[in-house]
């Protein structure tokens, strides 16, 4: 009876085994409850391939783009730069910023240091309605109403070169880089990432037009989606129904609607109804698509895309004079315009060595040099 009783539990024991043991491997194979969940799609960050495929083609269109040329300087146009002022950062240790690149950032970080002395009257009011607009609507509504609002101040030329903060440019009007600076601040106040606002300035096409200087705002909503271009009027916002006489003939501050705005009377909606100025608008689409981009900047930094212009062409061989001029750039390096006027100013550079070295998501970054 013994033997019997323990052959029993044996063969118990044996057949439990049998049941367990492949639960429990197959619970070993389980992925850690900590871990992520790994699916067969991700999503595209920073360090993944979207980026240097976004630089690439982003190169190439200043390759195969227009550049214009101006007081001995060459420039592209803005369309074709595109979302590639947002890939670049600011700061390139390997390019120093022009004279006006640095001068432009002064100017406006010190409109931002007098901005956070001194608001106009009822300047919260636009914050708290930019604010919630993109709280109901999202980010692009939110932009569209700054433009609206902003647009609202009346133009008035022959300011002196520095930058308006808002306090003085609701009070005394301004030109395109005031208007430019108050949605800077506006959207910045209201939470928008400064990361995605470049203030751009755009140069004259041709020789011997210092006055055709021009400055805009351009927000990057998402990476999906082309930059938006916020440009400013160039005359007095039209009168509307309702304005009394005096109103409707100041030369100067605020127009009768966004003065109701800011005292509270009226809801900054209402701007858009009938917005005042050129209206916001995708870069490739915006009425300054072909202007020539000199610099980006923010109160980060700022990056210059306009290079000196080809000087004399070397002195051609025999033997080579049917082939392409070649010219020298302001580095000494040699580089050829062909019959269609093309500008090979910018290469790609994929550096292996730093790839190998460095394993991760830096290896995936494309570095990006000047010629």
């Amino acid at each position: 009876m013994p033997l019997a009783r323990l052959f029993s539990r044996f063969l118990q024991c044996a057949l439990a085994a049998a049941v367990l043991l492949p639960l429990v491997a197959g619970a070993a194979n389980l992925p850690d409850a900590s871990q992520p969940y790994a699916s067969g799609t991700r999503d595209d960050g920073p360090g993944d391939s979207a980026t240097p495929h976004a630089l690439k083609a982003g190169i190439e269109r200043l390759r195969t783009g227009t550049w214009w040329e101006a007081n001995r300087k060459i420039r592209p146009e803005l369309a074709q730069v595109g979302d590639l002022m947002f890939l670049l950062p600011l700061a390139d240790r390997n390019l120093e910023p022009s004279s006006d690149a640095i001068g432009r950032v002064q100017r406006l970080r010190e409109a931002l240091r007098s901005h956070l002395t001194r608001e106009p009257a009822g300047w919260s009011r636009l914050v708290a309605q930019v604010r919630a607009q993109r709280v109901k609507a999202g980010d692009v509504s939110a932009v569209l109403l700054a433009d609206a609002l902003v647009n609202e101040v009346r133009y008035r030329d022959g300011t002196d070169g520095s930058y308006y903060p808002p306090a003085r440019f609701f009070a005394e009007s301004g030109v395109c880089k005031d208007f430019a600076v108050a949605k800077y601040l506006l959207l910045r106040d209201a939470g928008f990432d400064i990361a995605r606002l470049r203030l751009v300035s755009l140069a004259p096409r041709y020789n011997n037009t210092p006055d055709d200087w021009h400055v805009i705002l351009v927000v990057q909503i998402d990476r999906a989606s082309e930059p938006l271009a916020l440009d400013s009027p160039s005359a007095p916002p039209a009168k509307r129904a309702g304005d009394t006489a005096n109103e409707a003939s100041a030369s100067i501050g605020p127009s009768a609607l966004l003065g109701a705005i800011l005292a509270g009377r009226e809801p900054a909606e209402a701007v858009l109804r009938a917005p005042a100025g050129p209206l916001t608008a995708p870069l490739s689409r915006s009425g300054q698509a072909r202007r020539p981009l000199a610099t980006v900047f923010n109160e980060l930094g700022s990056r210059s895309f306009e290079r000196a212009a080809p000087g004399a062409p070397r002195r051609a061989s025999a033997a080579g004079r049917s082939a392409n001029a070649m010219y020298v750039d302001e580095m000494g390096e040699p580089w050829k315009v062909d019959g269609s006027g093309t500008f090979p100013k910018w290469r790609v550079v994929d550096d292996q060595s730093d790839a190998l070295a460095k394993r991760g998501p830096a290896a995936s970054l494309v570095r990006v040099a000047a010629r």
